[in-house]
């Protein structure tokens, strides 16, 4: 019995610290094809992979961090080598379920890009609150890039199925 007096007291003090191990992440990579409009370079179609991570759980009323990362698999990088941080970018992320709107995944940036090699932007966080107990779902809707000086590039979406790429259960 003093043992389980003993590791109580250690797990109220660990929960009372900060000590507990977070929330579990729903994780979930999508792929859509999107048209892109963009300014000083090609325009038309491309496909992404689009990973969005999010709590598993949440509280109603609760901030939540979401994350997200992309990459563009088709077409292939044509540029030069591009140097890390060389673009920035966002992700748009409807909401759906439980709570409405949309939550931008920003701050995102590239690591360094060779010729033929997949494009990525890695990084990206933006914040939600969540009204409503339910599950609250979270779809890729579009993509914007601009390079790390702020001039917009491109902007790419589409106005087909929006794919869900993590899901919220809130109480």
């Amino acid at each position: 019995m003093k043992t389980l007096t003993r590791f109580a007291t250690i797990a109220a003090v660990a929960a009372g610290l900060g000590l507990v191990a977070p929330v579990a992440a729903e994780a979930g990579t999508v792929s859509v094809t999107w048209g892109c409009g963009t300014i000083g370079g090609p325009a038309g179609t491309k496909t992404f992979e689009i990973t969005v991570t999010a709590p598993a759980t949440a509280t109603a009323g609760q901030a939540v961090t979401v994350h997200a990362d992309l990459t563009q698999v088709a077409p292939a990088w044509a540029g030069g080598t591009a140097p890390a941080g060389q673009f920035t970018g966002y992700v748009v992320l409807e909401l759906g379920g439980a709570a409405s709107g949309r939550v931008n995944a920003t701050g995102m940036t590239n690591p360094v890009v060779q010729p033929g090699t997949l494009f990525r932007l890695t990084g990206g966080t933006g914040q939600v609150t969540l009204p409503a107990a339910g599950p609250v779902t979270l779809a890729t809707s579009s993509y914007v890039l601009y390079y790390s000086t702020g001039t917009f590039i491109s902007s790419c979406g589409g106005s087909g199925a929006k794919p869900v790429a993590a899901t919220i259960q809130v109480s």
